[in-house]
């Protein structure tokens, strides 16, 4: 079985007033030709960098589509009829590419068919260029497509064109193309625990990070960040600094799950860094202050949380989500920072809606880390 995670929980999608979610399930609710899209709020990244889903009601007309877009990519057309994306239609198996008309492309789908799209990250095809792969039930269909990655990334998208039409989201994981997948079964892999990312290379233990931006200026930052939040039970992390590279411009910190992907730990709202090359403290601002020792190659940076009741042990993981996040944010809680096991020093941070979400990032060529999720310091 392949592992996979599923994205969309609550607050992780957006829909077109023709579409609407029921826990996995996206269905259509528009009246005649309208279109309703349902957009993943997570683009895809290389390691969560495909997605599935099974038709379970073809409606009236099967028509109905996968594909990737454009962040702002409109939620009242289907995959690949605008510029900034595409996208395989089960109706009549074309391939739509920044227009309404399509070209021949693969066979036809319907009821208990599995439709998936995927963006290769690892085959290079230029900066700026990703390749963009489809399957049916598990098998690829035709070959990649070459197009731009828009600057915010590609974001799953879902189309669905007349009533009754229903498919169920199965979820992300890791494939490259010409591979073939049977069902996916879900999983919390080392592949599988990476949300969201930007300019990094992951190697194959899925925790070692390279960067692989520009490194010319301030948006080239490669960043990456975990699909979990901290909560009492998994309150603190780590990363080792292996390679400083040119400028040693790495940072560990802490950020809201749709926090930019061009920009350090710290520098924008509901955010707060340690930076390794100069030592200090970022938070909600690209200012920074004085806070702690620089760190380079071989040194760990760690990062976590103090919660009001972190000595309450008697909850579960539902409950103290509930502790931290009551309102799904407005609270505060503590943010502290390590360096090789030893606190640094904390700050006090208001916790954005839906909770604070692991970050780390690079910005020059070289520089290599490894993150862990379960460190026993901390």
């Amino acid at each position: 079985m392949d592992v996979a995670v599923k994205l969309h929980t609550k607050q992780r999608y957006c829909t077109g007033r023709n579409s609407e979610v029921d826990g996995d399930i996206f269905k259509f609710k528009g009246e005649g030709d309208a279109v309703g899209v349902v957009k993943i709020l997570e683009p895809t990244s290389p390691m969560l960098n495909y997605y599935e889903y099974e038709i379970i009601d073809r409606g009236e007309k099967c028509a109905i589509g996968i594909g990737v877009g454009e962040k702002g990519y409109p939620l009242d057309r289907m995959p690949g009829w605008n510029a900034h994306g595409i996208g395989y239609h089960a109706d009549d198996g074309r391939l739509f590419h920044h227009d309404g008309f399509g070209k021949p492309f693969g066979s036809t789908s319907t009821v208990g068919d599995r439709m998936g799209c995927g963006v290769d990250f690892d085959t290079d095809e230029g900066y700026g260029y990703v390749n963009v792969f489809f399957t049916r039930n598990g098998e690829q269909v035709g070959e990649p497509i070459k197009m731009k990655r828009p600057l915010h990334g590609l974001y799953p998208i879902v189309g669905l064109h007349s009533a009754g039409e229903k498919v169920l989201y199965l979820g992300h994981s890791r494939r490259l193309p010409y591979t073939v997948m049977q069902p996916m079964d879900l999983d919390t892999s080392p592949w599988s625990v990476w949300l969201r990312s930007n300019g990094v290379k992951f190697l194959e233990d899925g925790l070692t990070l390279e960067y692989c931006g520009e490194g010319l200026e301030a948006k080239d930052v490669g960043i990456a960040q975990a699909n979990f939040r901290l909560d009492c039970l998994n309150h603190y992390f780590e990363m080792e600094i292996l390679s400083a590279g040119k400028e040693g411009c790495m940072a560990i910190g802490l950020a809201k799950s749709t926090y930019p992907l061009h920009r350090h730990p710290g520098w924008d709202e509901g955010s707060a860094g340690y930076h390794a090359d100069n030592g200090q403290l970022y938070k909600e601002v690209g200012e920074g202050k004085p806070f702690g020792p620089t760190c380079t190659e071989g040194d760990r940076m760690g990062c976590g949380i103090l919660f009001p009741d972190t000595d309450n042990t008697d909850l579960d993981v539902e409950q103290t989500a509930e502790l931290e996040y009551e309102g799904d944010g407005g609270g505060v809680c503590t943010v502290y920072f390590t360096k090789n096991g030893e606190r640094v020093g904390s700050v006090e941070c208001s916790v954005p809606r839906g909770g604070f979400y692991p970050v780390v990032a690079m910005l020059s060529g070289g520089e290599k880390i490894r993150v862990n999720f379960e460190p026993l310091t901390g």
